[in-house]
């Protein structure tokens, strides 16, 4: 059995976290290492890890003062994660009982595959069940033109050297990012089954005031000479420097990875 790690950046999730660990509990992987880097935590929340962490013991629990940006967050856990094998993860998503274990036979059966990903239910409250399913099959030629991964797609860390990590100048769009230069740099693999439940309260980060989504989507469709959905945005990109990936504050060529 692959061990597999998480990747789970945590922020002001204390309503989510004790569905969060209660679906960890249900996973029929049992080689699974949660990656919890979890930005000022509460007392509650340190706690409720704490609790989980006495009976299960697979957290591996990083916590850290103040808020760092989700990029540097998850490449954290990157940093810290033993398994052989990837995730994203977030505390506000939650996972049918054998999605981590098919994603990871997947890649134990198809050695020449570097990442796999499936369907998933857009759901409007977390806990749900029900909610509008999204079918990925049969939009494999598409992975570079789009972020049809989903939320719940599963790497090899090994692919990692081709395809760099997330860019920590990218606040809400650097899982995209890294899912193109995946796609880009590796083989995917589809799987036609529901691997979980994509939290959607009605209010999504692209549609809030502010949100710096549509921005960082343009960004990404310039850099990777995407056709640009949203023209009028390309005059906002100026601030972020679209040629490198930032980590750790230096810059690396895109062109490595693309």
């Amino acid at each position: 059995m692959t061990k597999v790690s998480t990747i789970t950046p945590c922020y002001n999730m204390s309503k989510y976290m004790r569905g969060f660990l209660d679906n960890l509990s249900t996973q029929t992987h049992k080689d699974l290492e949660i990656i919890l880097d979890h930005n000022n935590p509460t007392d509650e929340e340190i706690m409720m890890v704490e609790d989980y962490n006495k009976e299960h013991n697979n957290i591996c629990y990083i916590q850290v003062e103040g808020v760092d940006p989700i990029a540097i967050s998850m490449n954290r856990c990157i940093e810290f994660a033993d398994g052989d094998y990837l995730c994203i993860w977030n505390v506000d998503d939650l996972r049918t009982p054998d999605s981590i274990e098919l994603m990871a036979k997947a890649l134990d059966e198809n050695p020449d595959v570097d990442f796999v990903y499936g369907n998933y239910t857009i759901v409007p409250q977390f806990g749900m069940t029900q909610g509008q399913y999204v079918d990925e099959t049969g939009r494999e030629k598409e992975l570079t033109t789009g972020m049809i991964l989903g939320p719940f797609f599963m790497f090899r860390k090994s692919i990692l050297e081709k395809s760099g990590v997330f860019d920590e100048q990218l606040v809400q769009g650097a899982d995209y990012d890294l899912a193109l230069r995946l796609a880009f740099n590796g083989k995917g693999l589809h799987l036609p089954v529901n691997l979980g439940y994509y939290l959607n309260e009605g209010l999504g980060q692209s549609t809030k005031p502010n949100s710096k989504q549509p921005i960082e989507r343009t960004v990404i469709e310039m850099r990777y000479k995407i056709p640009v959905l949203e023209p009028h945005l390309v005059s906002h990109t100026s601030v972020y420097d679209i040629e490198n990936i930032i980590v750790d504050e230096k810059p690396i060529p895109v062109s490595k990875y693309s």
